[in-house]
């Protein structure tokens, strides 16, 4: 069964998305949540954004569209993953809206770095977060 974590930076996103006036992103978990149903852990793994392979891990930007909106997979939602090649984990690091409020276009090398940073620390302590899909 394939476990789904989160980091503490993730999760202070997801917060802080859901917090915007008239819950313009109100759904993002919800989408998250449709992405990732029913999913084998190889379709998880296989992506066509790529962003870095740290053997045995890869991270993965993952587009996702805002069907509160209208948008299709291209106009709404990053969000960045991390999946090992030799086990079925799946951590959740950042997600950010391509429109709205807090709009953001990309993610900075330096930026990606820390989140695997942190997930491994986060990892270390055993404070990883867990999010439910089904």
């Amino acid at each position: 069964m394939i476990q789904f974590q989160t980091i503490s930076y993730f999760r202070q996103r997801i917060e802080a998305l859901k917090k915007v006036k008239r819950g313009v992103y109100a759904t993002v978990e919800e989408e998250i949540r449709k992405e990732f149903t029913g999913k084998s852990i190889d379709s998880i793994r296989v992506n066509n954004d790529m962003v870095l392979i740290d053997e045995p891990r890869i991270i993965i930007k993952l587009r996702l569209p805002d069907k509160k909106h209208k948008l299709a997979k291209k106009d709404g939602y990053r969000l960045l993953y991390l999946v090992y090649k030799d086990r079925e984990d799946v951590a959740f690091l950042d997600i950010y809206p391509q429109n709205g409020p807090m709009q953001q276009l990309d993610e900075a090398d330096d930026v990606i770095a820390e989140l695997i940073s942190q997930y491994a620390s986060e990892k270390e302590a055993n404070t990883l977060g867990s999010f439910e899909i089904q």
